[in-house]
Order: structure tokens, then sequence, then C-alpha cells
């Protein structure tokens, strides 16, 4: 394919890493070949060296700070590299940067820079304050999920300066048939963010009841990933006397591996009115990795745990349900690799990275 004559800017976060950063990375990656040039603006991470071996610029810029010189300095930032790189995209990752992009547009030598917005879930009085003033400034809205483009529209978005596209997955998806349950030990496992809003005190509320009501059953539970919540975590598994059979994995670095010594992925993920992040990239990397999935119904998981096609999908907050679905999972091994490989086909098929910055470079141009 033939370079479009865009020069795209990716603005994100990047001082950690999280959804966010690894969507950034993916999109700085697969449009890198396809446009003139990409240039990640966000803080020096821990991202940082991989973007930079990528030969794609990362400026340091932080509009985290609550410092009213360093915020200016952002926007100074800003209105410096889209014009000496003369840019014709900039793309944020995220909500928070728009407000100065919004100032720095004034002082931008290119008056028909397209400015657009991936939309990953915020709450609902969020939606109210942002999505009017997004609009006014002629940013196009992209959701992560379909789920996510209907709120935008249902806050105000027009429809035709709108759409969706799923995030990418990041790992090489698997050449390897599903891993054989024809044993007597399970793991059960889930990935996450561990901080509030997350529901991952429901894991510990499920493994809780499996060992109480499936006493028969040899599960072990493992929860992969880091944040401030772990300690309230750890102390919630200990006053269940749930602590010897709950491993905190800590801060997984390889999602592959970790999957790979998975046998059942959970998410525990309940999310309240408009509220939540569209599609959960962990049931995105179970998916691709073979490892079987059941789910609460949540934002926008249902377009990929589709119950009984690709998963099973439990409604939010249903232990009980989600424990049964869980034991069947286990025990009916010909509907579940059914499961599993229509999951790794539909995910082949929707979050296919190169597809991604295909349909990203389209937005791109006709949105």
């Amino acid at each position: 394919m033939s370079q479009a004559k865009l020069r795209v800017l990716l603005v994100s976060d990047m001082g950690h890493i999280g959804g966010t950063e690894i969507a950034t990375l993916i999109a700085a990656t697969e449009l890198n070949p396809l446009v003139e040039s990409v240039t990640v603006f966000g803080k020096t991470g821990p991202l940082f060296d991989t973007i930079n071996k990528l030969g794609i610029q990362q400026i340091n810029a932080d509009c985290h700070t609550k410092n009213p010189l360093k915020l200016l300095n952002y926007v100074y930032q800003l209105v410096k590299t889209v014009n000496d790189q003369q840019i014709d995209v900039i793309h944020a990752q995220m909500a928070r940067p728009l407000l100065f992009i919004w100032l720095a547009k004034k002082f931008f030598k290119n008056k028909q820079v397209k400015i657009f917005w991936t939309s990953r879930g915020l709450d609902h009085e969020t939606y109210q304050k942002v999505v009017p003033f997004f609009v006014k400034m002629g940013v196009r809205g992209l959701g992560n999920c379909k789920l996510e483009q209907q709120k935008l529209i249902r806050y105000g978005y027009p429809e035709a300066q709108t759409s969706y596209i799923y995030n990418a997955y990041r790992l090489t998806p698997t050449s390897k048939p599903m891993k054989s349950l024809d044993k007597s030990r399970f793991v059960i496992g889930t990935l996450s963010a561990l901080r509030e809003g997350r529901s991952v005190e429901l894991f510990l509320d499920f493994a809780k009841y499996c060992l109480t009501y499936h006493p028969e059953r040899q599960f072990e539970f493992v929860i992969g990933g880091d944040g401030p919540h772990r300690g309230v975590l750890e102390k919630i598994a200990g006053d269940l006397g749930i602590e010897q059979q709950v491993k905190f994995a800590g801060n997984v670095s390889d999602v592959a591996a970790f999957m790979d010594g998975v046998d059942v992925f959970v998410s525990p993920l309940v999310v309240d009115g408009d509220s939540g992040a569209g599609l959960s990239n962990s049931i995105v990397e179970a998916m691709i990795m073979k490892v079987p999935v059941c789910a609460f119904r949540a934002a926008g998981i249902e377009e990929i745990v589709i119950n009984g096609s690709t998963g099973h999908l439990i409604e939010p907050r249903d232990i009980a349900a989600m424990a049964e679905a869980v034991c069947r999972t286990i025990d009916d091994k010909t509907a579940t690799e059914s499961y599993v490989n229509n999951a790794y086909d539909l995910i082949i098929r929707e979050c296919d990275p190169k597809k991604y910055a295909q349909k990203l470079l389209k937005l791109y141009k006709e949105l």
C-alpha cells in the first residue's frame, strides 16, 4: 500500500502502561508505514524506548500536571509541534488533552488540521459536559466499540461526525489449539488494573463462592495486574479466608505467558449506567490466546462475548451464575472448544492491528 500524504500526531498520557498507552503504541506502530510521519505526544514513560526503536519521535509533554506554567508549556509544545511538523491529523487518545488542543488550535498555521478523539468510556456527568464542547470544536468522535459510539450520539454527537473502531490486539495470535481441560486441577484467572471501579472484588467473591459451594473442584485463582487498590483487595481476600487460594501475581509484563497459565478467564467487570471503557483488552487477549472466557455483561463486552457462541455472558454481579458458567466451561469440553475457536476468529476479524490502522487511515481521510 502506498503512503498516504498525512502527518499524524497521537496525543496520549504515556506516563505508565495501560490500555490507552498500549492502544497508542499499536496505532503508532501500524500507522507508521502507511503515512508520511507519526509523532507521539505525551510523557516520557516505560514505552518511550519501544517507540524510539520504531523510529517514531515522542515529544515529552504532560497535561495532567496542576502546575499552570507546565500547562502553558504543554500548549506551546503542541503549537510548535503542529507547525514545525506540518501536522494534518491530531488524534487524542483520551479526553483531557482536547481542552489544550482547543487553546493551541488558534495558533496553528494549518487551519484545516483534523482533530479526532477516541472515547474509551466516561461517567455520565463528564459526557454531559464535554460532548457539546467537543462537537463545537469540530472534533471527530471515535467510540472504541459500537456501544460507545451510540453513547456519543445520545449525548449530542452528530452521527456523521462519529464512528467506532475496536482496539487492536497487541499479542501474536496463538497457533496452538485450546489447552486441554482433561485434568483435575484448574487455574481460574483475571487480569486487570487494580484500582477502584474495576470490580476485582467480585472475582474474590466468586472465588469464595466456588470454594464454599464446589469444594469437590480443585480450583486455584490468580489475579494479574497491580495498582493502588491492591492492598484493599488483599485485605478482602484475608477477610474472606481465601488468601491461600488466591494468588496476586502483580504487574504482568508477559501477557501471553500469563494467559498460557490460565484455564478459564473470568472478567468481573461491572458497569453501572453510562460509565465504562467499551471492550476489555484482557478479554481480547484471552480470546486471541484461546483461553475460554466467562464475563459479566458490562459496557461493550457483549459485542465480543456472545453468550453461547464465543463464551458465557453472565448478568452483572450474579456470582452463583458465574460459578456455574465456569464449571460448565470445564465440563462441556466440546462446547467450550467451539466457543474458543469462534472467539478467536471474531478477534482476528475485528481487532487485527493492520486492519485497525487501515480503518483509522480511512476515517482520517473521510470522517
